[in-house]
């Protein structure tokens, strides 16, 4: 029998902005490794996750790695799906899939080596929250982390770390207050426990699972009677006494495999500059008191630390994902135009004359504000192209919503009471948008500026949907509110470019001038500025 080489945890993708695999330059290294295990006669068992089916078209990605493809298919394997290419389990056994590689697709299963049973397996199959076909919250998080990476060009960050380690930071929060809302009214009409977000993840994206999930390999082992796991899925290479191996990932630097002799040895090993390096299969420490199951916690305990630290970790990963900037922006002037454009439109607007009886002025003033929402929403989109990658995509959303509004205004909006509903909700969710934003972005933007531009705007979207419809009031409140906005844009623009520059010479702080120029920008807007 020849030696069984093991490896899992590849994540290979389309070649785009989102593949983590080619970003890393793995390419080259998997050829040689596939050319070393043909040299070696070995068996080739692929444990799951070849693919990262949860972000990447098949199609595409099969097209892109065909060369790769054709070189598996010609080696003596077995490919066993795993969580993040389950797409792919249910065509094990059948030739849907044309190629020969596909022929190698194959259920977990075991294997005698030494006179002890070997179960191979990917690992998610015994992971709770992440065995069944259906997207979970881990995927769910992945397919957003997608979103950013293609505004960001690459899946890497400036400091290295990877767009969805950053991220799972904003989805445990938001998870937990999520938890919070069904542990809170919708866990009697559910009928069942709400789970903790963070158990909902996969141990890789969440180390802190993983005595959780060692509970459902032992509970695993026990069923099927066997001796030995072998597994990926944590990205974690190691064992735990003799019954648990690891064969770890080819993410980020580790490129991680297992070879396991006829008679059962199991030896570690790094591939590394085109060659296998021997390592001692590291010893995973067990938990001495495993984390309680999610279904045995206390809702106090979850409820606990929330209060104090909900918001910790995405003021973290912000620090991360917008960093300090190294020169000034180059959007200065598109902000200016904006701000002057506001100002003038609110000192015309004061000037404009509305009686009761007359709809002339009433028009003249919808005409002149949807006109003002149509170039204000080109100007947010001109200003995206010159954005960093997360700004850019406020910046659209904020651009197509004003000019919807816009549209909408000079479609529908010549009655005095449309107009008033659509300028009445604007004012008040934008502000409450504003008020949220200042409680998860402090200590990152000046969070007392959000909280009171975002006060005034609701009280102001309050008297407008309360108050009798008035073309005179409605007059008053968009003239006052586009003349503050102008004057703060055009401060912004001439002041907050002087802050920027002084930021370089080294002595910003996290709430100083780019998160207040952030905030200005992405939540201080005009109508429907939407901040995430």
């Amino acid at each position: 029998m020849a030696d069984i080489f093991v490896i899992s945890d590849l994540h290979m993708g389309d070649g785009g902005v989102r593949d983590n695999f080619e970003a890393g330059k793995k390419t080259p290294q998997l050829r040689a490794f596939l050319d070393h295990v043909g040299a070696e006669g070995g068996e080739l068992f692929v444990l799951g996750d070849l693919f990262e089916l949860w972000q990447m078209n098949l199609s595409r990605l099969c097209m892109k790695r065909l060369e790769i493809l054709d070189q598996l298919a010609a080696l003596p394997m077995i490919y066993v799906p795993g969580n993040h290419d389950v797409d792919l389990a249910h065509f094990a056994g059948t030739s849907f899939m044309g190629h020969p590689f596909f022929a190698h697709l194959h259920a977990p299963f075991s294997r005698t080596l030494g006179g002890r049973q070997f179960r191979f397996f990917h690992g998610h199959e015994v992971d709770e929250f992440n065995a069944g076909d259906d997207p979970g919250f881990g995927r769910m998080l992945a397919i957003f982390a997608g979103i950013f990476e293609d505004m960001n060009g690459s899946p890497l960050l400036e400091t290295g770390e990877t767009a969805e380690d950053v991220l799972e930071q904003f989805g445990d929060s938001m998870l937990t207050l999520w938890t919070l809302a069904m542990a809170t009214v919708g866990r009697n009409r559910l009928g069942k426990e709400v789970v903790a977000p963070k158990a909902a993840l996969t141990p890789a994206q969440n180390p802190d699972r993983l005595a959780d999930y060692l509970r459902g390999v032992r509970a695993d082992r026990e069923a099927r009677a066997y001796d030995v796991a072998v597994l990926g899925h944590t990205h974690k290479p190691g064992r735990i006494g003799d019954w648990y191996f690891n064969s770890g990932s080819w993410t980020g630097a580790q490129s991680s495999f297992l070879r396991i002799s006829p008679d059962g040895d199991v030896r570690y090993f790094e591939w590394h500059d085109r060659r296998p390096v021997e390592h001692e299969v590291r010893v995973l420490a067990e938990e001495k008191k495993p984390a309680p199951r999610p279904d045995e916690r206390d809702e106090r305990d979850v409820a606990r630390p929330i209060a104090k630290r909900v918001f910790d970790a995405p003021r973290a990963a912000i620090r991360r994902l917008f960093p300090k900037p190294t020169k000034p922006e180059r959007s200065r002037w598109i902000t200016i135009a904006q701000g002057a454009l506001a100002l003038g439109l609110g000192v015309a607007a004061l000037n404009v004359t509305v009686t009761a009886g007359s709809s002339a002025g009433l028009r003249l003033l919808v005409t002149a504000f949807g006109l003002y929402a149509l170039v204000d929403g080109g100007l947010s989109l001109a200003l995206a192209l010159r954005e960093a990658p997360f700004r850019r995509l406020l910046n659209q959303v904020r651009g197509v919503a004003s000019l919807l509004l816009g549209l909408v205004i000079l479609l529908r909006g010549y009655s005095v009471e449309v107009f008033v509903i659509l300028v009445g909700v604007w004012a008040f969710v934008s502000g409450a948008l504003r008020v949220a934003a200042s409680v998860v972005f402090q200590k990152v933007v000046d969070s007392r500026w959000l909280a009171i531009v975002g006060g005034g705007s609701m009280i102001a979207g309050v008297i407008l949907l309360l108050w009798p419809a008035s073309a005179s009031l409605l007059k008053i409140a968009i003239a006052g509110y586009l003349c503050y906005y102008g004057a703060t844009e055009l401060l912004a623009g001439v002041f907050g470019q002087r802050r920027l520059m002084g930021a370089r010479r080294g002595s910003p702080s996290p709430s100083g001038a780019r998160g207040k120029r952030h905030a200005v920008r992405a939540l201080g807007g005009p109508p429907t500025a939407s901040p995430s």
